[in-house]
């Protein structure tokens, strides 16, 4: 929490319905003003006056010249996630509100080429951080007026009011302005139609990949289709299935997504070897299927120092066991598609496969795309349906039951 009055609201409301042995605050700190550390300590004593455990997170890695909210966002997020699985929370809640829903509706809007685009779901209630911690939205109903209301109704009126909030330099912060100006902005029904939309899609899409998709062992997907199944479903799953086999850092752009409808359109009854390449993977008609797998191109080395981690290929997550050596990941396994591990020269002089895991001093776990670093609530079904084809540990269920209608906090009573 910043100490700002969307996070104390939460803080408050929190407290109010729940022991504070139950919760922990946690702030990160991300040293881009001087009176960061000051302020930090500031919610730490709000914290202590609610009996309510509190830590702060600092981000000490360096700051970059450009795209400063963009990376401490991200920072924020990771360092929100270690110390998650340090502390062994359920659950990290964040102060989003209707005011922050509007405004990323208003951005994206700009930017979308279509009143349906996925996008304009707008924020999502819920989303799943590296497989394992949910960030959870409670207050996305809320406009900050009425928040603020609560607060001062209990005697709470010294919020700390971050001065990035009103630089004109960052986008959200005009468009902030300007919503204002227009007079008090409403929330957009079209995104709550677009985010259940997106989440029976991807039901339906879940089912298809179930009873449609194989993998193998050197990751050949293959992806079984007829004339009967319904077109965005069928593009759909092989939107998720580039995503897992390809594992680029971003979806398929409209282009992409253009190509591939045709691709599926054009299809004739002597279509063999018919194929494609889009988001790193590549994609063959063969007979009444389609086969995906990685392109063999850009397939980058890992040097992995003694008993560090890191991603291979966005594909693989690997940690090496050893105290002493190096382990090196490159594409060799199964044509070059799956990794290949190998040691200092003198220690394990030949090349490793997935096989001998613990064995080599590794631990290689494969990733389902983008949803193993960040997933929607409303694409959870996709993610679970890509987990079970490439045998993978289930993504943690959401907390919340329903969780695109997710329960206001009642003891707040700013409706």
């Amino acid at each position: 929490m910043s100490g700002g009055s969307d996070s104390l609201g939460l803080l408050y409301g929190l407290a109010a319905l729940l022991p504070a042995t139950r919760l922990v605050a946690l702030t990160v700190d991300h040293g881009l003003r001087p009176g960061s550390a000051d302020e930090a300590r500031w919610v730490k004593s709000r914290c202590r006056r609610l009996g309510i455990r509190h830590e702060t997170l600092r981000w000490e890695s360096g700051q970059p010249a450009t795209g400063v909210q963009a990376a401490a966002r991200a920072a924020r997020y990771r360092l929100m996630v270690e110390a998650s699985a340090r502390l062994g929370l359920g659950a990290v809640l964040t102060a989003h509100t209707r005011d922050d829903q509007n405004e990323t509706l208003a951005m994206r809007r700009v930017r979308s080429s279509s009143d349906d685009a996925p996008g304009l779901a707008g924020i999502p209630p819920a989303t799943l951080f590296d497989g394992r911690m949910w960030v959870l939205r409670p207050l996305l109903g809320f406009p900050r007026a009425a928040i603020r209301d609560f607060l001062r109704e209990r005697g709470v009126g010294d919020w700390i009011e971050d001065p990035s909030n009103t630089d004109p330099r960052f986008e959200r912060v005009r468009v902030r302005t300007r919503l204002s100006e227009e007079g008090a902005a409403v929330a957009d029904p079209d995104a709550g139609r677009i985010a259940v939309a997106r989440y029976q899609l991807a039901c339906r899409v879940a089912d298809f990949v179930d009873a449609n998709c194989l993998v193998d062992v050197s990751g050949l997907v293959r992806m079984r289709f007829g004339p009967d199944d319904a077109a965005d479903v069928t593009v759909a799953a092989l939107e998720a299935l580039i995503d897992l086999c390809g594992g680029a850092p971003r979806p398929i752009d409209r282009r992409g997504k253009a190509t591939l409808a045709e691709f599926m359109r054009s299809f004739s009854a002597d279509g063999n070897g018919q194929a494609i390449s889009l988001g790193r993977t590549l994609i063959r008609r063969r007979g009444g299927c389609l086969t995906l797998r990685r392109e063999r191109r850009g397939i980058a080395d890992l040097t992995l120092a003694p008993g560090a981690s890191g991603v291979w290929d966005r594909r693989f997550r690997v940690h090496n066991l050893s105290s002493k050596s190096v382990l090196k990941v490159s594409g060799g396994g199964n044509g070059g598609f799956m990794p290949c591990f190998s040691r200092e020269a003198g220690i394990f002089p030949a090349d490793l496969g997935m096989e001998d895991g613990v064995v080599g001093g590794f631990v290689c776990q494969p990733l389902a795309g983008r949803s193993s670093h960040i997933l929607t609530v409303q694409q959870l079904p996709v993610a679970q349906a890509l987990a079970r084809l490439a045998k993978l540990k289930p993504f943690a269920k959401c907390p919340w039951a329903n969780s695109l209608d997710i329960p206001a906090l009642t003891a707040m009573k700013v409706q």
